[in-house]
């Protein structure tokens, strides 16, 4: 018994803690500054990318320094 409740404290704890770390994740946008200025970067990118002609090697260079410049490099493909 005295392991379980161990082991609930500590999952506890994490669960509280993990909300205040930043996330990139862009559906989670309403909730973390982080993750509006990727959602940006997205929105961006995919309007920009249905334009016909458009270069995709500078559209996918200037998506990658704004992802960088947000804090989410993760958030681009290489």
């Amino acid at each position: 018994m005295r392991n379980f409740a161990i082991v609930t404290a500590a999952a506890l704890v994490v669960g509280m803690i993990s909300p205040a770390f930043a996330d990139c994740d862009v559906h989670k946008a309403d909730e973390d500054k982080q993750a509006k200025c990727a959602e940006k970067c997205d929105d961006e990118y995919l309007a920009r990318k249905m334009n016909y002609g458009s270069n995709k090697a500078e559209l996918a260079a200037n998506k990658k320094a704004c992802d960088a410049a947000c804090g989410c490099p993760q958030n681009t493909k290489e």
